[in-house]
């Protein structure tokens, strides 16, 4: 192959696979900046996690711009995660168009997500909370 150098931005974009890094890759491409970044998400989030109580939620909010590592990093959590607890990665650009979603259209896919996810494990919602949802629903369509 005749792999030529990039000499503009454009033509260094173009070259440039920006898509999160998954199994051999990751061992392969991955840089650890979490020394420039002063903080390692994977620590925090992880602390975060083992100091809460089940049934309490937390809203974790990862930003930079395109291609920096987000989804990477969150590859790298759910991998280390999966060794305690069964975790559900989610993609909603691919359920839906992220520029004209509404939040209800997000907790649906989310839904939906968690129930296919507790029915491979021959699982089902707890009633209660599912009608809890069901009916919240219900009040915000209306």
């Amino acid at each position: 192959m005749n792999h030529q150098r990039a000499n503009t931005l454009k033509a260094a974009f173009q070259v440039c696979n920006v898509e999160p890094l998954e199994g051999a890759d990751m061992e392969r491409y991955y840089v650890d900046l979490s020394a420039v970044r002063k903080t390692s998400a994977i620590e925090e989030v992880s602390r975060i996690l083992d100091f809460q109580e089940p049934a309490d939620f937390r809203t974790i909010l990862f930003t930079g711009h395109r291609g920096c590592g987000k989804s990477t990093e969150l590859k790298r959590i759910q991998k280390q995660w999966e060794e305690q607890y069964h975790v559900i990665y989610l993609e909603v650009n691919e359920e839906t168009d992220i520029n004209d979603a509404r939040y209800t259209d997000l907790y649906l896919i989310v839904i939906k997500q968690v129930e296919f996810e507790l029915r491979k494990l021959g699982l089902k919602f707890d009633a209660q909370l599912l009608e809890n949802f069901e009916s919240w629903f219900k009040d915000i369509t209306k």
